[in-house]
């Protein structure tokens, strides 16, 4: 999928998911109306005070009759407001559930802010940076997420729940500080089905939830992204240099991307070496032991990956939770 493709595949989102902020609403009021009748008297008055308003200032001729039927009508419309207000709070309902609701309240879900020529919003170029690098094997945010996690999954037997219980809190932890983390990396090594995507993307959930930059992309679509820098290539849809720039960055899967000669390892050293320069923070999932990081990718890209200085490196073991 091209980038063009994705920006119009997110407008059409965002679009639906205007229509859907619509849909809500109005399920809110509906709810609203039918606990305390009142409110839906109060907001027929608005509408009907407002409608005579006009009605009223059109057939005047007078400025000082124009103003004083728009003051009735302001302080009428505010004592209405603040009573539907009291009684949604009586009614255990939030004072503001009858207004629209917004993902994101900067550009209220049209993907667009600023004044022509408007520019995307942050949140608009978050999800656009997560259709172009993710490769469709990774999970929803909405499947994989601290809220969610289960330590129940994990067997109790040799300790698995309880190593478990642990890591969960340091990866939230770090998703939770961030930018101001302990270490500046992370790094989940151990075998295969241990739930170290499933840690990752709650990682990656929790940051970008708060508000910070990041992106999550796997192993296979980096090398893709090194590739296409190495040859220089015209229609690269990925951009390494984001890879370097990005705040955090979270690659899953290290070591199941292709090895090519003169990219794979120096453009993953070139990678992982500027982002420790400038401070930025990678987590990074791997199947692989450290041992085997320095024998498959030598000396210099174990070296920073593995620098117990300034990266956590978290191993997990037990038993493969897809085999339960």
């Amino acid at each position: 999928m091209t980038k063009s493709d994705c920006i119009r595949e997110l407008l059409a989102e965002y679009q639906a998911r205007r229509a859907q902020n619509e849909l809500e609403l109005e399920a809110r009021i509906e709810r609203a109306e039918k606990i305390d009748p009142e409110i839906a008297r109060l907001r027929e008055e608005n509408r009907t005070l407002a409608f005579e308003t006009v009605r009223r200032v059109m057939q005047t001729q007078s400025v000082e009759a124009r103003r004083e039927a728009a003051e009735q009508m302001k302080q009428r419309g505010v004592f209405n407001n603040g009573e539907i207000r009291r009684r949604l709070r009586a009614a255990g309902l939030p004072e503001d559930d009858l207004e629209l609701k917004y993902r994101c309240n900067v550009c209220r879900d049209t993907g667009y802010v600023g004044d022509a020529p408007s520019r995307f919003c942050d949140c608009f170029e978050t999800r656009l940076r997560m259709k172009l690098y993710e490769d469709g094997s990774m999970a929803g945010l909405d499947e994989q997420s601290f809220a969610r996690f289960d330590l129940e999954r994990f067997p109790e037997e040799g300790g698995q729940r309880a190593q478990m219980k642990l890591v969960r809190q340091t990866c939230e932890d770090y998703a939770n500080a961030f930018p101001q983390t302990r270490f500046l990396n992370l790094l989940l090594t151990g075998a295969g089905g241990l739930g170290k995507t499933y840690l990752l993307n709650c990682i990656y959930g929790r940051v970008i939830g708060r508000g910070f930059p990041a992106v999550r992309i796997t192993a296979f679509r980096m090398f893709q992204c090194m590739r296409d820098q190495h040859f220089s290539s015209a229609d690269a849809e990925l951009n390494f240099e984001q890879l370097i720039s990005t705040p955090l960055l979270l690659i899953d899967d290290l070591g199941s991307e292709p090895m090519l000669r003169n990219v794979t390892v120096e453009y993953l050293f070139t990678l992982l070496n500027e982002r420790m320069a400038a401070g930025r923070h990678t987590v990074v999932a791997t199947n692989l032991s450290p041992l085997q990081v320095q024998e498959t990718y030598g000396e210099r890209v174990a070296s920073r990956l593995l620098d117990r200085s300034r990266c956590a490196t978290i191993k997990l073991s037990g038993k493969d939770l897809r085999r339960l």
